[in-house]
């Protein structure tokens, strides 16, 4: 985990650097207008949207995962009772069969 970290913040400083040197005005077409504005706030900004669609995306991945570990103790769970069940009559067929010997 740290090293993702460290890995992060290596790359937030990368696209800072490149960001500051690239400060020019340029105008941008966005739905049909024209907008000035510096490049360095366009490259942070792009920059900050993909990291907040990589963190949704993740949240889905991570809820997915979250309802399928649940989904898996519950069939663990409903197993683990099968095999005392099982057990059981095992014990009471052992124990029928040494009655009856």
């Amino acid at each position: 985990m740290q090293i993702f970290i460290v890995i992060a913040l290596l790359f937030a400083l990368f696209v800072a650097i490149f960001a500051l040197s690239n400060s020019e005005i340029v105008n941008i077409r966005f739905f049909g207008n024209i907008y000035s504005m510096s490049q360095a706030l366009i490259i942070i900004g792009c920059t900050v949207f993909g990291a907040l669609a990589v963190m949704v995306l993740g949240l889905f991945s991570r809820i997915r995962t979250a309802f399928k570990m649940r989904e898996y103790k519950n069939k663990i769970k409903n197993l683990e009772r099968e095999i005392e069940k099982l057990k059981e009559n095992i014990n009471m067929l052992s124990n029928n069969k040494i009655e009856n010997n």
